[in-house]
């Protein structure tokens, strides 16, 4: 799940970086982004909460290390350093000095799964040194659902205030991501690894037959009430872009039957996915590496943006480019864990 993720992850992420206006407002990315938003960042939330369970390295200290790590990565990825060597190489194109000054506030103070996953790993490092019981992660993921609608409500004048404000809970909207919202998906994710441990192996494909039919009806009620209310591309689009950053109780729900139909999918397809030996491995190894391959393909997108002169690619570019980008971000990643296996070495 967490594999294919990352794939369209990365064709979502074209149409938000080097797409022209005529691409970002296309329906085709419109439609993707509607028909993979009640997964995407949710998702690998979820899986986050997820495997903290499962993790030999479930301890608070660990929770702490791995959290500054992806703020790290966070700060890492905030870097923009495309546009210079682009001028050092190639020349500077007219206008495109314009363009990069207009883009750099946004992409220096451009916050995304990297700053909330970290200080998701914060949090859960409380709960867990607190030794918070199951049902204080349930009642945690239903008020955070509760009372984001409210909490995004928090602005303020003085602009570095407003800007910690909409990074945790995302009033002003400038940040990609705001964290406190999505601490509902982290909860579910560590609820839903406690009751599928106690699931026995030979009794877990019924466990996602039941599981995976509740949560589909729901999950399908929720996404056809939401297009009766917001019908159209646009108004779809419109209200699940907003409901993306600051999701509340509904959609939180929506989302989490949304995810445990996927994995019910997933379950089901395993064994056919399995016998495609190279498409099962690269989606097993997308999902190990998921946050080395998100830090890398920004990184990559935005080296062609600068070396494109910050062009205005098409739908068809955005497309074809999605591949190349999502090759590249593998053979980096790869030369990456092979060059710090040798320096183990």
């Amino acid at each position: 799940v967490k594999g294919f993720l990352m794939i369209m992850i990365v064709f979502i992420h074209s149409f938000q970086t080097i797409a022209g206006a005529a691409a970002a407002e296309s329906s085709v990315h419109k439609i993707m982004f509607t028909l993979f938003m009640p997964t995407g960042a949710c998702l690998y939330l979820f899986t986050m909460g997820f495997g903290s369970v499962f993790t030999r390295h479930s301890q608070p200290k660990d929770m702490v290390r791995n959290g500054i790590k992806l703020l790290i990565y966070q700060g890492i990825s905030n870097l923009t350093v495309s546009y210079a060597i682009r001028n050092s190489i190639t020349g500077e194109v007219a206008g495109s000095r314009e363009v990069f000054e207009a883009s750099r506030y946004s992409m220096l103070t451009f916050v995304n799964i990297f700053f909330i996953s970290g200080m998701c790993y914060l949090v859960l490092a409380l709960y867990r040194k607190f030794n918070v019981k199951l049902g204080g992660y349930i009642i945690s993921a239903l008020i955070v659902g509760i009372v984001t609608p409210f909490t995004k409500l928090l602005v303020s004048d003085n602009q570095a205030l407003n800007w910690l404000l909409d990074m945790t809970f995302g009033g002003k909207g400038e940040t990609s991501f705001c964290f406190f919202p999505y601490l509902s998906y982290v909860f579910l994710g560590y609820v839903f690894a406690k009751v599928i441990r106690k699931v026995p192996e030979d009794e877990k494909g019924a466990f996602y037959k039941k599981s995976g039919l509740v949560c589909g009806i729901v999950a399908a009620a929720w996404f056809v009430i939401c297009n009766v209310m917001h019908p159209g591309v646009d108004g779809f689009f419109n209200y699940m872009i907003e409901q993306y950053r600051t999701p509340g109780l509904v959609k939180v729900v929506g989302t989490f039957c949304s995810i445990i139909l996927v994995f019910a999918v997933a379950f089901f397809l395993m064994p056919i996915i399995e016998k495609w030996k190279f498409v099962y491995n690269k989606l097993c190894y997308y999902s190990r590496q998921i946050s080395k391959m998100y830090a890398v393909h920004i990184g990559v997108y935005w080296t062609i943006a600068g070396f494109a002169a910050f062009y205005e690619f098409s739908v068809r570019d955005c497309l074809i480019l999605s591949v190349v980008v999502l090759i590249v971000t593998d053979l980096l990643v790869q030369g990456y864990l092979k060059l710090t296996d040798k320096l183990k070495g």
